[in-house]
Order: C-alpha cells, then sequence, then structure tokens
C-alpha cells in the first residue's frame, strides 16, 4: 500500500505543482541510455552545436502519456537528432526494463536514460518538481525554456513543441536525411558492398560492421558505449568511398555502424544501416565431397566441396587410432564444436602432421534449416612413398612445402632447363640452370598455391609459399 499511496502522491504533484526547472544554466551531466547502448554527456552534445531538449516523465503520469506523441513527433519533425536539436528523455522513478517498454509502446526513437542509468542524479541536479517538464538548452548552455505548458501541448500536439523550438532558429530537418548516406550496393553469401556519403556538415565518419550481439559483445570486452568502440576501432573516412566487407555469415542480419563528425571533431548522432547477407543452401540434405592429397610425411592438401543444400559445413582432419579410441560420438563432436564454419570450396594445406600415420578426413554440413546432412569421411595415410618422384632422371626436389626457394638435386650434372606453372598450366617461371647437380631456385615472388615444376620434361608438384 504504501508503494501505491506514493505513487498516487507522484501523479497528484505531476497536476498540481509548476512543471519547470528553476536553473537558468545548463547543468553538465553524463548518463547511460536503457538499453546500454550510448552514453550521453549534456555538454559534449551542446559543443557540437545542437540545441537539446530534455523530457522529464515517468511511465504513470498520465500527462506524461499524453505528451509523450507530441514529443515524438516533434523530434521527427527535426530529423531525428541529426541536425539543429538532439532530444532525450530522463525518468528517476523508472529502470531500464520500464523504459524500454516504455520506448517500445510510444515509438520513442530518442534515448532514454532511467534510474539505472543516471536519472536520479540529472533530476536532482534540474530540481524537476512536477512532470511532464520539457527542458530546452543552447548551445551556449543557456536554458532557453524552463518547461512548456502541458495544457497547450495537449490541446494543440506536436506543432505547439515545433513552434516553440522554431523561435530559437532551429530548423525542421527529414529523418530520410542521415549526416551519412549509406547505400548498400550489393550482397552475396558472403560479402557486402556498401557506399558512404557525408552531408556537408559531416568533415569525417568511422563505420564499422557486425551483428548487434558481436558489437554488444566487443563493447563489454572494452568496457565502452557503441558510438565509443566505432569512433575509436572503426574505420576513418572522409568525402564519399565504397568498401566491401568480405568472408561474412551468410543467411545473417548485420547493421553497419557510422558515427560521424563536424569540421571540429565533435562526434555526431550515430547512425545504423541493417543489412542481411544472402541465403545459402537448401533444405535437402547436405553432403560435403572431400579430395585429399598427400604432399609429404607431414602435409596433405585437401579440397572440400559442399552440395547446393549446404548453408555451411565444418570438417577435421583426426588421427584413426585417436578417432577410434574415443568413438563415434565423441569425434563428431569434436567437429561439430569445431569455430571456423566453411561456405564454399574450401582448399588448405595441412602440415605438421605425423609421419606415416592413418588419418581420417572428416566432413559433416548444415542445411537452410539447420540441420546436420551426410557424413563423409576419408581415410589416408602419410607416407612419402605416395608421392611423385622423379626417380627416372634421379631428381629430388627440396623443401615442399617451400616458402623462399626450392633446391633441385641430380645424381646427374649438367644443363637443364626448369619450368613453373601454375594449376591452370600458366607459364609463371622459367629458367635455365648450369648445374642440375647442385641449384637452388628463388620463388618468394611466386603467390602461394599448388604448382607443377618441369625439369627436362619431367613433373613434380610443390606447394609454394607456406
Amino acid at each position: 500500500m504504501k508503494k501505491i499511496f506514493t505513487l498516487i502522491l507522484i501523479a497528484i504533484l505531476s497536476f498540481n505543482i509548476k512543471a519547470q526547472t528553476s536553473l537558468t544554466e545548463a547543468v553538465d551531466f553524463t548518463g547511460t541510455d536503457c538499453y546500454g547502448e550510448e552514453t550521453i554527456n549534456l555538454f559534449e552534445i551542446l559543443d557540437r552545436g545542437q540545441h537539446v531538449l530534455i523530457d522529464f516523465y515517468f511511465y504513470s503520469c498520465p500527462p506524461c502519456q499524453t505528451a509523450v506523441s507530441r514529443v515524438v513527433e516533434a523530434y521527427e519533425a527535426f530529423g531525428c537528432n541529426k541536425h539543429d536539436v538532439f532530444f532525450l528523455e530522463v525518468t528517476h522513478v523508472d529502470n531500464d526494463e520500464i523504459c524500454q517498454w516504455w520506448a517500445e509502446k510510444y515509438g520513442v526513437g530518442y534515448p532514454t536514460i532511467g534510474k539505472d542509468g543516471g536519472g536520479v542524479a540529472i533530476q536532482q541536479a534540474y530540481g524537476i518538481p512536477a512532470y511532464p517538464t520539457l527542458v530546452l538548452i543552447s548551445p551556449d548552455r543557456k536554458i532557453l525554456l524552463q518547461d512548456m505548458d502541458y495544457d497547450s501541448i495537449k490541446e494543440l500536439g506536436a506543432q505547439y513543441i515545433i513552434d516553440q523550438l522554431e523561435q530559437f532558429g532551429i530548423e525542421k530537418h527529414s529523418c530520410d536525411d542521415p549526416v551519412v548516406d549509406v547505400k548498400i550496393d550489393e550482397t552475396t553469401y558472403t560479402t557486402i558492398t556498401a557506399t558512404f556519403t557525408p552531408s556537408e556538415e559531416c568533415a569525417s565518419y568511422d563505420f564499422m560492421i557486425g551483428t548487434e550481439a558481436e558489437m554488444e559483445q566487443w563493447a563489454g570486452a572494452f568496457c565502452v558505449d557503441l558510438k565509443t568502440l566505432v569512433s575509436e576501432w572503426g574505420i576513418e573516412k572522409t568525402g564519399t568511398y565504397t568498401h566491401t566487407w568480405k568472408d561474412q555469415i551468410p543467411n545473417t542480419e548485420y547493421t553497419i555502424y557510422v558515427s560521424p563528425k563536424d569540421a571540429e571533431g565533435n562526434a555526431l548522432p550515430m547512425e545504423k544501416t541493417k543489412v542481411s547477407t544472402e541465403i545459402l543452401g537448401g533444405e535437402g540434405v547436405s553432403v560435403i565431397d572431400l579430395e585429399v592429397e598427400v604432399l609429404s610425411n607431414t602435409s596433405v592438401f585437401v579440397t572440400a566441396t559442399p552440395n547446393e543444400e549446404t548453408s555451411e559445413y565444418h570438417y577435421i582432419l583426426i588421427e584413426k587410432a585417436y578417432a577410434e579410441s574415443i568413438g563415434v560420438d565423441s569425434t563428431m563432436q569434436i567437429l561439430h564444436e569445431d569455430p571456423y564454419a566453411l561456405y564454399d570450396i574450401d582448399e588448405w594445406e595441412w602440415i605438421d602432421l605425423t609421419a606415416k600415420t592413418e588419418y581420417y578426413a572428416i566432413a559433416q554440413g548444415k542445411n537452410v534449416n539447420g540441420e546436420w546432412g551426410e557424413i563423409t569421411k576419408v581415410e589416408f595415410v602419410t607416407s612419402l612413398e605416395d608421392l611423385i618422384e622423379l626417380v627416372e632422371n634421379n631428381f629430388n626436389i627440396y623443401p615442399n612445402p617451400a616458402t623462399s626457394h626450392i633446391n633441385i638435386r641430380s645424381e646427374k650434372s649438367g644443363k637443364a632447363d626448369v619450368s613453373i606453372y601454375d594449376m591452370t598450366g600458366r607459364l609463371v617461371k622459367n629458367i635455365s640452370i648450369s648445374d642440375i647437380s647442385n641449384a637452388t631456385i628463388n620463388v618468394s615472388d611466386i603467390e602461394k598455391g599448388m604448382y607443377i615444376i618441369n625439369v627436362n620434361g619431367k613433373n613434380e608438384k610443390i606447394v609454394i609459399g607456406n
């Protein structure tokens, strides 16, 4: 009963006490919005040249419920916090959960600071006696309006608020006119291309992309809000710029976060653009084809090819003896817990394997419904005896794989022609060596990949770049 009586008393005060602050100069404050996404500092907003309109309210206040729709309409008429005026609301009564409910119920797009985010200290600093109280502050920190007449707001609607702000030179803008326009040019399963076009008031901007969960995780890890995260860790650009993100996850909704700055380096309100990668896979059974080529006693080259039903897949290499000792279920659990999902054809050289050892290459994928498909298992042995060697002419080429050079050794001596071809048959290097018995060839200028080395008509496969 005590709590109910207190709320009733507050509601009565909201009707009978003149709702205004006694201040004529703004008091600085810092608060966190009820979603934990943004830290609001009053003087930072004022210093970048924006006016600030604060709506002091609480959720069970009937006049506040009436006024909020008018405030939201005015917020949209002035450009959604992107231009001359920045709207925010403060409550010293409601926690973050209630504030979120309030914002969603009434369509509040501007920041809401509840008691969990510092609302109590802000209310006390401004000495708000009744609700709602709408306070307008100018960039020079003067309080232009200590409150707006509630009866006029109720009778005339948003137009009354608009008229009050326009008398101070605050101009209306469209919410559709962002400070930085983000145009999505193209999306694929794993790429997103966007073009950024800043407005005249934007001198530079930072941008990042991520899922909402990823961005919140990073912000938490660095103990900053999302806006600070984007400003400190995003890509900084000026002028129109086109960017392509690669290695994104198919079937996933991302958010592009943009933090603009004015000519003085002051941060403007952060903007968000939603974009989704294309849907990959079907509802059928996922099947992964595996091809394993032994390169040496300790390395193999694996090609994994998913079918059209595959949305994502994983594969592992595991020693046969170990897989059989832990059983099928534990082996598949290792594969399912692999954090590196694949989507397209994957070609990869596995090194540092145990020599002359039996292995399994195991793959399994999911369809678009997240259902695991067929299990593919390929057995192989890491053995140099399976490799193609230039036995006929007693050639030996090493190391394989190579990084900066290859050595050619032979029991024979004399001149020889050496040609290096990529896997499409394109000649990438051709040299003549004076003594085939002991020759070294520089390959540091050749891109990473698998190549064919031809020595006097005899071929050898080699991997370069690892």
